[in-house]
């Protein structure tokens, strides 16, 4: 839920603080006042890529802030731990956009990044907006929104993707293979790269100690000369530290009966010691150390070798093992070329009827969950004062791909007798807007998102359908926080709360800001929608007895 939102020198928005609350919450306004600006606030929270034109004029940068409510579960955990930021209740996610349009993130006032705050949208908002109501003339969304509402889980998707995956790898593979020719000088070929790599062995650890040890070698004059200078500094026998150190120790134990010294001659001496045994061990690594023409001109070779190997198969140790393995099987493939590929069809059959046998359980939960899926669109779009409309799921056939074997279209018959057609040929948008939100009815209740955000979806309607809309998102809310920017009164007096956005010019600038109405206020606000901004006594009296009747409901 989002409890809170502070805004700062975003667009035309100077300061702007919003508390929220749950249950239904409407924002009202006239065109051009600012309420499309706070959900584009609200979206930079949840991921949405920033802009140095979001950034208001004069200001060195925007600011962001959320203050939500999460409830804890397994999976959010999960999250939370893999962006390294402490799970709280209350996570207040801060956004700042500068004027170069680069932004910093911060989760519970840990930097994070904007990958982090995509992972977390899910289970803070879901914003629909007109521009999602369209995307239902899309085929490939339909699929999607009825796994959700059969309720599949995701794991049985991946456990499906994953036999599907391996299917296609396979099938890729043979396929290669198959069309590949393998001439006696191609064997010859990868026969001779097979034989430079196939003992190379070394880990990056074995080639780090190489180039730390020709390094030393290289540079075993210079070493040389400052270890003998630094033995000369440290411990010489005519005025070296050491000495100089024990001289001063010396002369501090004639005060160490003193108990405001003692303690400071006990440090003092234990330290010089620690200071010895750091000088044998500098020493120690020193003379175990020697140059070896030999060796150097032996490291030189081997590391040799490695870089070439490198710069022809790649710097890592994955890649070039990941290249001798395939060496490898390309050798044993021209020597063992049918039973290799009679053996790869035996798998790619194998794995085909893996995932066929997954599909067809998909198939079968969709099956079901299309039959009820229906009625309750029906059901939901009675309510919607399209008593007639019906809406069917669409079955059709399709080869093997990474959402089974379902093809699946909406189709609708918005009046009785109608043919079913495709939903994208059928509905207006003020009918296209019902449905999505009947669809949003039925399959967001049980979302792990605890905030809906409708930004004007009622275009195109009026009246009672209009009224319906409202009557709609205000039963949503009895599950959902929901939050409506919305122009038609029908809609807005279905609220619990009512926030107004008011957009003021000076000479210079333009503000927009935002204020909570109490009864009276939303009796004007309501008015004024109903007479387009002119308020008349009929229009106050109208305003009245629209909030009356939601209240006697």
């Amino acid at each position: 839920m989002l409890n809170s939102l502070y805004i700062s020198s975003f667009v035309i928005i100077d300061k702007m603080q919003i508390d929220f609350h749950d249950h239904m919450s409407v924002l009202t306004g006239e065109t051009g006042a600012g309420k499309s600006i706070i959900i584009d606030a609200i979206g930079q929270l949840t991921g949405n890529r920033a802009s140095n034109t979001m950034v208001r004029k004069g200001k060195d940068k925007a600011i962001i802030e959320g203050v939500f409510y999460l409830e804890k579960s397994t999976e959010l955990l999960a999250i939370f731990n893999s962006i390294n930021i402490d799970f709280d209740n209350e996570t207040i996610i801060t956004k700042e956009i500068y004027e170069n349009g680069k932004s910093h993130i911060k989760i519970n006032y840990r930097n994070a990044t904007n990958n982090a705050l995509k992972l977390l949208a899910p289970y803070l908002i879901h914003i629909h907006s007109q521009f999602e109501t369209q995307s239902l003339f899309s085929a490939d969304k339909h699929l999607s929104i009825l796994d959700q509402y059969a309720k599949i889980s995701q794991d049985m998707i991946d456990d499906y993707q994953s036999s599907y995956n391996n299917y296609k790898k396979i099938e890729s593979k043979l396929k290669m293979i198959s069309e590949e020719e393998m001439s006696d000088e191609a064997i010859e070929y990868y026969q001779s790269q097979y034989n430079e790599i196939k003992d190379f062995s070394y880990t990056d650890e074995d080639i780090e100690e190489i180039e730390n040890e020709l390094n030393l070698m290289k540079n075993y004059e210079k070493m040389n000369l400052h270890i003998n200078e630094f033995d000369r500094l440290f411990n010489g026998s005519h005025g070296g530290v050491l000495e100089y150190l024990s001289d001063a120790i010396d002369e501090l134990n004639q005060l160490k009966d003193f108990n405001v010294f003692s303690d400071s001659y006990d440090h003092l001496y234990n330290e010089y010691y620690n200071l010895k045994d750091i000088y044998s061990e500098i020493m120690n690594h020193y003379h175990s150390f020697s140059f070896d023409e030999y060796r150097f001109n032996e490291l030189q070779e081997e590391l040799f070798k490695i870089q070439k190997i490198q710069r022809k198969y790649g710097y890592s140790i994955e890649k070039i093992i990941a290249a001798k393995e395939s060496l490898k099987e390309k050798i044993e493939l021209s020597m063992n070329r049918e039973s290799i590929i009679a053996e790869l069809y035996k798998k790619k059959n194998l794995l085909y009827n893996q995932a066929i046998e997954k599909a067809k359980k998909l198939h079968y939960l969709r099956k079901d969950a299309a039959i009820e899926f229906e009625k309750e669109i029906k059901n939901q779009l009675e309510d919607l004062y399209m008593p007639q409309a019906l809406l069917k799921v669409h079955f059709d056939k399709s080869s093997l791909n990474k959402s089974g074997t379902d093809k699946i279209i909406f189709m609708a018959a918005m009046n009785r007798g109608s043919a079913f057609i495709p939903i994208s040929e059928s509905a207006s948008g003020g009918e296209m807007s019902r449905m999505m939100l009947a669809i949003k009815t039925i399959t967001f209740v049980d979302n792990v998102t605890d905030t809906i955000i409708f930004d004007e979806v009622d275009t195109g309607v009026s009246g009672k359908a209009a009224d319906a809309i409202g009557a709609k998102m205000e039963q949503l809310s009895a599950f959902k926080q929901v939050i409506c920017i919305t122009h038609l009164p029908q809609v807005a007096v279905h609220a619990k709360h009512h926030y107004s956005i008011i957009k003021e010019s000076d000479n210079a600038e333009t503000y927009s800001s935002i204020k909570e109405l109490n009864n009276q206020e939303r009796v004007t606000e309501i008015a004024k929608m109903l007479s387009s901004n002119v308020i008349t006594n009929e229009a106050i009296n109208n305003a009245k007895v629209l909030l009356q009747q939601k209240k006697d409901l």
